[in-house]
Parts: structure tokens; C-alpha cells; sequence
């Protein structure tokens, strides 16, 4: 059929029909916003490192500038590892990521990364990856994970508008995998993306203004305090393997 056709034109050229292609200019910002979101987050040590749908990756060069020197990535998508390795990116490659956990020895990495991969997945298959990101941590390793969130008013033109999209998750799903992993829930985070210059601490500022007025309706709405959850259209979320 058309869409199962679409389906898999989409697996194949996913950075090509989601036109995911960036310059070497918007690939470098990309790198450096990464350094600022994920260092705060890394374990230690942070050697061993896997980015599971790696992407173009931008996020395994961040974890090497920030000193994860074995970090590698894979990616579902053919388009999305031939412009990784375009630009340089040599430790990107392609695969599933579920079959690459099962391949990795028990408690053998420190750290793993998944960016914008589990709204694409089942809640089966969430699972099954949860339960072998446990597995391959080591003791003191985390997981960090980033996801669309179903809390903002905000997410719908990043939830929508990828039509790969099965589901949109708020921290409290994320948790659900996490406790059923075994893993420790550390906490979500905001992702607004603001550079460290004049223009990114202006647009902090004012975001506290209107994350304010957002938790206050919640909090209305609700009768639950709502001042310590994530507001922007993405967040950041971090466990922790005891």
C-alpha cells in the first residue's frame, strides 16, 4: 500500500523526507547545545558510551568533546549514518537498536543515550529496550534520555510533525519504564535549546516568566503543585543503574 511504502521510504530516508539535513555551521551549534544539555548529566566515569538512533551524530561528538573517548552511536536509518559519515563521524553505524544491547556483555557500558527514539517505539518494545539499557549498565551508569512532552501546550509541532510518531510521553510514562527496568528515576528536565550569549539568557529569563504562568494554571487546574515539572516541548530525562 502507499502507506506501507511511505513506512519505508521514512526508515530508509528518514533524514531526507523529515529534511533532517543541517550545514556544517547548524551542526556544530547543534554539538555545542548538546555539550551544555548533557554535561551536567554524564556519570563517572563516562568512557563507555552508546547513543541508540544516533542520528547524524552530533550527540556522540559532544560525548567525545566532553571526554566519553568510546562512545559510539547506531541508527536505524541509512540516510541519517551516510550524512554522519559525511561529515566525519566515523563511529556511527547502521542497525537496530534493541539487537545492538542484546550483542553487548552484562554491566559493560557506562552510559547510555537516546535521543528522540522512544515516541517511535511500542510500549512492548519500550520495554524490551528499558530491560537491556539496564542489563549493559554498569553500577553508578545512567541513562539519559529525550523525548517529546505530552505536559507542554507547546509539543505539537514536534510530536506531529514526524509522522513516525506512536505516542507522547510525559515524565510519569518514562518512570513507569524505568521503576519495571529496575532503574533509579533521577529526574526531567527542561530542553529550551538557549545559547550561553546575550540573546540565549534573554530567552531564559522570560521563559522562567511564562513557565511560571504555566505551572500556576496547572497547579489551578489540578489542586497538584505543578512548579517543578518540565514545560518545554521536549525534556531531558535521566536514571540511574544501582
Amino acid at each position: 500500500t502507499a502507506m506501507s511504502d511511505l513506512n519505508a521510504r521514512l526508515q530508509n530516508d528518514y533524514a531526507i523526507l523529515q529534511a533532517k539535513q543541517k550545514t556544517a555551521a547548524l551542526r556544530a551549534a547543534s554539538i555545542r547545545r548538546l555539550q551544555r544539555l548533557l554535561a551536567p548529566h554524564l556519570p563517572t566515569p563516562c568512557q563507555r558510551a552508546l547513543d541508540l538512533g544516533a542520528g547524524q551524530g552530533e550527540l556522540v561528538e559532544a560525548l567525545h568533546q566532553l571526554g566519553c573517548a568510546a562512545a559510539t552511536g547506531v541508527d536505524l536509518s541509512a540516510s541519517q549514518v551516510k550524512l554522519a559519515q559525511t561529515h566525519g563521524c566515523k563511529a556511527v553505524r547502521q542497525g537496530d537498536g534493541l539487537e545492538a544491547l542484546q550483542a553487548l556483555a552484562d554491566q559493560s557500558l557506562h552510559l547510555v543515550v537516546c535521543f528522540d527514539v522512544f515516541e517511535h517505539l511500542t510500549h512492548e518494545l519500550c520495554a524490551s529496550w528499558f530491560a537491556e539499557i539496564q542489563r549493559v549498565l554498569r553500577p553508578g551508569g545512567r541513562l539519559i534520555g529525550h523525548v517529546p512532552n505530552g505536559l507542554s501546550p507547546f509539543c505539537g509541532s514536534v510530536y506531529y510533525g514526524d509522522l513516525t510518531h506512536l505516542w507522547c510521553p510525559v515524565p510519569e510514562s518514562m518512570q513507569v519504564f524505568c521503576r519495571a527496568s529496575g532503574l533509579q528515576w533521577i529526574g526531567a528536565y527542561e530542553n529550551i535549546g538557549a545559547s550561553a550569549g546575550m540573546k540565549g539568557r534573554l530567552r531564559s529569563l522570560a521563559w522562567q516568566a511564562l513557565r511560571a504562568a504555566l505551572a500556576f494554571a496547572s497547579t489551578v487546574e489540578t489542586g497538584r503543585n505543578a512548579s517543578s515539572w518540565p514545560w518545554s516541548r521536549t525534556f531531558l530525562f535521566v536514571a540511574l543503574r544501582c
